[in-house]
């Protein structure tokens, strides 16, 4: 926190104890107004009236990549094969007693199968292909001194298909899976052990494949796995929910140390771009009141601000600072949940540690300021813990991926850009077919010519900079929230249910190919809504529990309140 910062929190304290404990809710709206103010200000974006017709509005932008992604833990499978170790995904499923039908032992076999599934990327005309590394595949224990030779040249021969199938490379190096015995040894992302061990684990990454690949997420949805994951490990379920922010601090410090560590050691040669992935939940104000338009500012600085203001600005959103100190002083904690960056970190970080910021967008929330409220609103699973520093908030998130609303990526860009006007990747974006239309997917190609219209005239008319875009997701694969059939997002069918594990183009595939040979987003109109049941939507499922629970420990108690 900077100086005027500082100050400004003291004087507030001195002039009322409200800063400790709100005597009221206008007050505290007061507070929450005076720390956004304290923000870096933004870079509004202007409308270019007049200077673009609505065909060139629907223009693929030259340069722009295209294409859909995988992750290893969800469709790889061949979880002990070739010398790779369990990962901290694979450990819950063979405990003494796992009864869930959703194991991820084979998954959609893609590790035997990926030249096919990266046949079908080409057949649909994608520029680009997203995909990430298992840890526990090439390092199996964590570390360097123990490399599997076998991982690193799948991975090689993975990234050469890739190329010869003229798409660029699209590496994630950490979705969710770092190695089990990794994972016990340090603690987890919960402890500074962590730090060393991940930056160690990215130099062997750029030393080893950095020469054919020039974009890397160093880790996939920090916001989203410190807040769920870490009950996979937790023992007996049980999880310190106060740890949510070291967990997302020790992330942070090691992206910032990978990211310095390429800068010196990989650019001058290889050329690249490093960048970090959140997922991002765009909220909308329930109404035009400031009151709402705070509420709304407060969550996006929360829930994403918390991770990505650092790696810009060099330390964390004043308002976020302000939320969780002063709950943690009513609470009487006796310290900060949110650790303090060193002045030496803040210098580092302040220089700008990221590329681009890579954004996983689905669906959006609606927020409401509430005077009156004092409980947490049911957000539910999605927006994890952090809601629990936003009390006076309503927000409402749709876990509802079919779900096709424009607006949502319109927001995502316009906010994170006038925010940090740093490149903008769309990591991934994706229709979760929760009504089983199967190849016959006319639904799925009207989400991305939704989400495709409004990404490309947010860009020109706002002069937003996108580098790319990445489908979720190229195959049907293991989904956390629905197992393998609940509602899948892949454009290419995988036959789960008769067990072939066979391939089939979707309908939807048609759309990227018109896309490609016109150079235009084609329009694809919603279809009209059948009887068929939506299915359960809802993010927190049985079948993801059958996963993260293992149905042996027993869930976290907030899992329990929010469930």
């Amino acid at each position: 926190m900077n100086c005027a910062v500082i100050l400004l929190f003291f004087l507030l304290a001195r002039q009322s104890p409200a800063c400790a404990h709100a005597n009221t809710e206008d007050e505290l709206l007061q507070h929450l107004r005076t720390f956004l103010a304290a923000s870096p200000p933004k870079t509004t974006s202007t409308r270019r009236y007049g200077r673009l017709s609505e065909a060139d509005q629907d223009t693929w932008p030259s340069g722009l990549l295209i294409g859909a992604g995988v992750s290893a833990c969800q469709a790889e499978g061949a979880y002990n094969l070739y010398g790779k170790a369990e990962s901290i995904l694979d450990h819950p499923q063979h405990m003494p007693g796992f009864v869930s039908p959703f194991s991820t032992d084979v998954a959609a076999d893609h590790y035997h199968r990926f030249r096919e599934d990266l046949a079908f990327a080409k057949q649909m005309k994608f520029t680009s292909h997203r995909f990430s590394i298992s840890w526990s595949r090439v390092l199996p224990t964590g570390g360097v001194d123990n490399v599997n030779q076998e991982g690193v040249e799948f991975y090689t021969d993975y990234i050469n298909e890739i190329i010869n199938n003229g798409m660029e490379p699209m590496v994630t190096m950490l979705h969710f899976d770092q190695p089990y015995t990794l994972e016990k040894a340090t603690g987890g992302w919960d402890s500074p052990a962590m730090i060393d061990k991940y930056v160690d684990y990215a130099d062997f990454l750029f030393k080893t494949f950095g020469d054919k690949v020039k974009y890397w997420t160093t880790l996939n949805e920090p916001n989203m796995y410190c807040s769920y994951f870490r009950i996979i490990t937790a023992e007996n379920g049980q999880v310190d929910y106060s740890k949510f922010y070291q967990c997302i601090h020790n992330i942070i410090l090691a992206h910032m140390k990978s990211y310095k560590l390429y800068e010196k050691k990989y650019r001058p040669t290889q050329n690249g771009m490093v960048g970090i992935s959140t997922l991002m939940l765009p909220p909308t104000p329930e109404t035009k009141t400031q009151e709402d338009q705070v509420a709304a500012e407060v969550f996006n600085q929360v829930y994403v601000g918390t991770l990505i203001h650092p790696i810009v600005f060099g330390d964390y959103p004043p308002v976020v600072r302000y939320l969780i100190d002063k709950r943690d002083a009513d609470d009487g904690l006796g310290r900060q949940r949110l650790p303090a960056f060193t002045p030496e970190e803040k210098l580092i970080l302040a220089e700008g540690v990221t590329d681009f910021i890579a954004l996983n967008v689905y669906g959006g929330c609606t927020a409401s300021y509430n005077r009156n409220k004092t409980a947490v609103s049911a957000a539910g699973i999605l927006p994890g813990p952090s809601v629990e520093d936003i009390p006076f908030a309503n927000i409402n998130c749709s876990a509802d991926f079919s779900k096709i609303d424009s607006s949502v990526m319109h927001n995502a860009l316009i906010w994170m850009w006038n925010e940090y006007h740093v490149p903008i990747i769309i990591s991934e974006n994706g229709y979760g077919d929760s009504k089983h239309a199967g190849v016959n997917d006319a639904a799925r190609a009207a989400y991305h010519s939704a989400n495709l219209l409004s990404l490309v005239r947010t860009m020109k008319v706002y002069d937003v900079k996108v580098l790319a875009y990445y489908a979720w997701s190229l195959i049907d694969l293991f989904e956390f929230s629905s197992g393998y059939e609940g509602r899948p997002f892949g454009l290419v069918h995988v036959d789960y249910h008769n067990g072939s594990l066979n391939r089939t183009l979707k309908d939807s595939s048609k759309f990227f190919i018109r896309l490609h040979e016109t150079g235009r987003v084609p329009f694809i109109p919603e279809p009209e809504p059948d009887n068929v049941s939506a299915g359960n939507a809802l993010f927190a499922s049985h079948e993801v529990l059958a996963l993260v629970c293992g149905q042996l420990l027993v869930c976290g108690s907030w899992f329990q309140k929010h469930l």
